[in-house]
């Protein structure tokens, strides 16, 4: 008995297109492929859902709008188009690569990528989609050739000779033949990218329209002696060949000229440069960084000064000389006096942590950055010039404390910032505990003596190294401590006065807590 596959299959009622479902395994592989290899590239898994969730829709528009270009006289009507009435059948994947590429170019413009190094990204996204994607012909029964003189090898595997079984005849697996094609294209694209030293950023893609064009080419030939459905045409010349050609033709212009106009990257000098420099641990400033202490610090400021020296009017240059220093920093220059400093920072103290926990908040996306570092395993910590209790009773109440490896105040070092000695503690608590965690790692290794401890220890993740470290923070000081400690510097610029930073030495500015993950590159 013939296992004819069914193009539709039914889901909880809904009647649901092997097509489509093609479709979808492969926009799956080709995201986690997508980025997998974006984070080697420095492109953050953000800006490849979002691209995927932009181009998908208009890449299947470009598709069907293609189709019907080449198909007016089909008396289009709105639902007809859209599929309302009789499916989408009638989809064709060129206009859906030019639109998806057209798209591409835009996103990548708009949000300041670079476009070479996601057009490699796409080129393997495209071969992988239309590997998967052509079994959904299979399922339809279509994107056939001729007869197949001798069909002992269709008869090899009977679900795939008896669903060529097409017309009272086995037909040539066409659908079969742009599969496996494809599939050798993308092998060629996944060695050249890693083992052919003279790869530019963007080649793949002229590649990938070279190959691509050859293998349509090759495939629609066949199938014009066999299936006669979707007929593009223009002229007596089908639309797919045609435009087969062209792709040729623009993907080998497009590897000519790039190397003589843009950026001449080479593939591998990227892959090393984001490896190099792709962060591994972070560590923060607190106040102004992570939480939101100004309204606080300026009124125990404002409060200890109607006490201690009523006649002075803070202005707001000042309160923002205070943000930074420690309290003994900042005290003593209004008092020599070590007695009554030391009576204005307990003054202080009293005040700040009174109003402490009704005024601090956390900055905008703090918990959520620290929580997406946290679960990618990066080490996490904070050093800051205030007390360590205070710092960990902030972290506590704004649910921040969770993530940290390791806190270090004022109380515990010497030399306070622009002195580097809390960033210095900080690392060393931090490699302290990657260490253990090592250990740990490595004992679970040598004790996978039955299957649950083997997959355990496939499924647990070895914690990064100590290696890659930058200094977060939003005052001059915090970006001479980073340097002092030999660190690379972030410096915040949603603080205050932002105009600080263009005095600092830094190696990265952020507006928001968020572009941290941009810098990480996960």
């Amino acid at each position: 008995m013939m296992r004819y596959i069914d193009p539709t299959f039914s889901l909880f009622g809904l009647e649901i297109a092997w097509y489509a479902v093609c479709i979808l395994i492969g926009v799956v592989i080709a995201v986690i492929a997508g980025i997998k290899e974006g984070k080697k590239l420095g492109i953050p898994s953000d800006y490849v859902y979002w691209g995927v969730i932009i181009v998908l829709p208009c890449a299947i528009i470009g598709a069907r709008l293609w189709y019907i270009l080449f198909n007016l006289d089909q008396g289009w009507t709105f639902s007809k188009i859209i599929g309302l009435e009789g499916g989408l059948a009638g989809l064709a994947i060129q206009g859906g690569v030019i639109a998806a590429l057209i798209t591409i170019c835009i996103y990548c413009y708009v949000r300041k990528i670079s476009l070479y190094k996601i057009l490699d990204i796409v080129a393997v996204g495209f071969l992988i989609g239309q590997i998967c994607g052509r079994w959904g012909n299979f399922c339809n029964h279509e994107l056939y050739g001729p007869v197949v003189e001798n069909p002992n090898f269709l008869k090899l595997i009977p679900i795939l000779g008896e669903n060529m079984y097409i017309n009272g005849a086995y037909r040539h697996p066409v659908f079969l033949y742009e599969s496996c094609l494809n599939l050798v294209g993308l092998i060629i694209l996944l060695i050249l990218r890693r083992k052919y030293k003279n790869l530019q950023s963007g080649d793949l893609m002229g590649v990938y329209l070279v190959w691509y064009g050859m293998v349509r080419i090759l495939t629609e030939s066949l199938r014009l002696y066999g299936d006669p459905s979707d007929p593009l045409m223009i002229g007596v010349i089908p639309v797919s060949i045609l435009f087969s050609v062209i792709f040729i033709i623009v993907g080998i212009v497009f590897l000519v000229v790039k190397r003589f106009v843009g950026p001449k990257n080479k593939y591998q000098d990227i892959l090393a440069e984001i490896a190099q420099n792709k962060l591994d641990t972070i560590i923060f400033d607190l106040d102004g960084t992570l939480l939101d202490t100004r309204p606080l610090i300026d009124k125990s400021f404002i409060h200890t000064f109607e006490h201690f020296r009523p006649e002075h009017k803070l202005t707001d240059e000042e309160l923002d000389s205070f943000f930074g220093p420690t309290l003994y920093q900042t005290f003593s220059r209004f008092s020599d006096n070590e007695e009554e400093i030391q009576e204005m920072i307990a003054y202080y103290r009293e005040y700040n942590v009174a109003n402490h926990d009704q005024m601090v908040k956390e900055m905008p996306g703090a918990r959520q950055l620290l929580k997406d570092l946290h679960n990618k395993g990066y080490h996490l910590a904070v050093a800051s010039s205030k007390k360590t209790d205070l710092v960990i009773h902030g972290l506590q109440i704004t649910n921040l404390y969770e993530f940290m490896d390791a806190v270090v105040g004022a109380d515990e070092v010497k030399n306070h910032k622009p002195a580097p000695d809390a960033i210095i503690k900080a690392i060393e608590m931090i490699k302290d505990k990657a260490n253990a965690s090592l250990n740990d790692y490595n004992n679970d290794l040598t004790k996978s003596n039955s299957f649950i401890r083997f997959l355990k220890k496939m499924l647990k993740k070895k914690p990064k190294p100590v290696e890659k470290i930058a200094y977060v923070g939003d005052t001059l000081n915090d970006m001479k401590a980073a340097k002092a400690a030999n660190v690379k510097a972030i410096g915040c610029l949603y603080i205050s006065h932002p105009e600080v930073m263009l005095n600092a030495d830094v190696d990265y500015v952020i507006e928001k807590l968020s572009d941290i993950i941009t810098i990480c590159v996960e």
